[in-house]
């Protein structure tokens, strides 16, 4: 019957354009995973061009009883913008350009499948600044972001994508095309944006994103601190933001991390350091000049090695480390569970002693980093894919930590999203009433459930 299957696509090829549609079994193979171990098989691609595009794919989808699934650039670590099996992918990515810059009101409007570094390159060649900071930054797109609610780097000073998001223009279930926020020119229209930042593609399919600029900082000053033992760096993190001190970054690498991503880009660290924080300084010349000062005091007898970098080139060098976390665990474990739970911050210390109570437990390496100033830490759970029980070892000991997380008074995800990876812990930390709430949203918005099934909510 597969004939059947055959027939509907051809029809949509010939109102896209032959060259719109992937089909091909190995085109498909390409579009069926992201950044985590899940795989789905779509029946077809949709490679979107345009508003009218993403349009007539929902409203062939919906006709012929087909799910969509959006999808970016596939770089989420929740299995996101994984397809479920026989479905229609529909991507962005050629949707890439950049529609407006508005330099004196300070916003930028995108299609979805820009990418965050173009962004940010777009609002600096105008003195202007976009913060939010992914570690794939390079890669990931701003429809993927808007609908993960990313974090990144400097959201400890400058908050997440979702802060500088002031208006979306998406399409609908019944592939009606909808404006909120600064995108919407009737007044009397209630603004949807915060709903659909961080709804994960469940809710509708973004074509037009609007985002705030601000001023770009006169200077900027990164600090590499080495240390010897965890207790001194969380304390002074603590130090540090009490004093007033507000790094635009405060990022921690733990040993074990710090050594695999050292040794993938080829830079030295002293031996004896078990785990390195980062600290960048932004803003004004007479501030960053002041907040130095006191961090250098503050580290100068705690720390086994210290830099200073104020140079571009050796400002890159330093986030080159950062960046190159994730892929240098790759080379090195054939399977790895990456999760991002996240504490208060008073309580990060307790989260990495519990981590290394983890690893003794399950006879599992487990390195950790992340964005410390939000209490963000991104835990690597690394295990041998060829082995078996190892996996189900890694599940359990992932399990484990977000328990830990929601008893800390924190969450399983500060930024990654919930996905398929985590809807069935969900529950554990949102009320029935909540996640209710959410599926009539859900329900209201989507009533057939075509949008990114299988995702945040488990099914009924």
């Amino acid at each position: 019957m597969a004939w059947l299957k055959k027939e509907p696509l051809r029809s949509l090829k010939k109102d896209l354009g032959k060259d719109k549609l992937l089909t091909s079994p190995e085109e498909l193979l390409l579009y069926g995973y992201d950044a985590t171990s899940y795989r789905g098989e779509p029946i077809a691609v949709v490679m979107a061009e345009t508003t009218d595009d993403i349009r007539g794919a929902v409203n062939f989808a919906r006709d012929e009883g087909y799910k969509i699934t959006p999808r970016g650039a596939g770089s989420g670590l929740s299995g996101g913008s994984v397809p479920v099996d026989g479905g229609i992918v529909i991507s962005c990515e050629r949707m890439n350009s950049i529609l407006k810059v508005d330099v004196d009101n300070q916003y930028i409007v995108v299609q979805p499948g820009v990418v965050t570094s173009i962004v940010q390159e777009a609002a600096a060649r105008h003195k202007l600044f976009y913060p939010p900071d992914p570690s794939s930054y390079t890669i990931s797109t701003i429809g993927g972001n808007v609908a993960e609610n990313a974090g990144g780097l400097r959201c400890f000073k400058y908050g997440v994508t979702g802060h500088y998001v002031l208006g979306i223009e998406f399409i609908d279930a019944e592939g009606n095309l909808y404006h909120t926020g600064a995108l919407d020119d009737k007044d009397h229209n209630p603004d949807l944006t915060p709903l659909l930042v961080g709804s994960e593609g469940t809710l509708g399919i973004f074509s037009q994103i609007a985002l705030r600029l601000i001023r770009a900082p006169e200077e900027t000053v990164t600090i590499s601190a080495y240390f010897n033992d965890q207790k001194s760096v969380f304390n002074s993190i603590d130090k540090i933001i009490s004093s007033g001190c507000v790094p635009s970054v405060l990022e921690y690498i733990d040993g074990k991390a710090l050594t695999a991503s050292a040794r993938h880009i080829g830079i030295d660290f002293p031996e004896d350091a078990v785990g390195l924080l980062l600290i960048e300084l932004d803003g004004f010349k007479a501030e960053i000049e002041s907040a130095l000062t006191y961090i250098k005091e503050l580290l100068a007898d705690i720390t086994v090695e210290m830099n200073i970098a104020s140079l571009e080139s050796d400002r890159k060098r330093l986030w080159q480390l950062r960046r190159g976390i994730s892929p240098s665990l790759i080379r090195i474990s054939s399977g790895k569970i990456h999760e991002d739970v996240a504490v208060p911050r008073h309580r990060l210390l307790d989260l990495v002693e519990f981590i290394r109570e983890t690893e003794d437990k399950f006879n599992l390496e487990i390195p950790f980093y992340g964005h410390a100033g939000d209490g963000n830490l991104h835990v690597v759970i690394m295990y041998d894919a060829d082995q078996g029980g190892q996996q189900e070892k890694a599940n359990k000991a992932s399990q484990g930590i977000f328990k830990a997380a929601i008893d800390m008074g924190g969450t399983i995800t500060g930024e990654h999203g919930i996905g398929y990876a985590k809807r069935q812990y969900l529950p554990w930390q949102q009320p029935d009433k909540v996640i209710e709430l959410y599926r009539q949203i859900k329900d209201l918005l989507d009533p057939q459930g075509l949008f990114n099934p299988e995702k945040v909510l488990t099914t009924r």
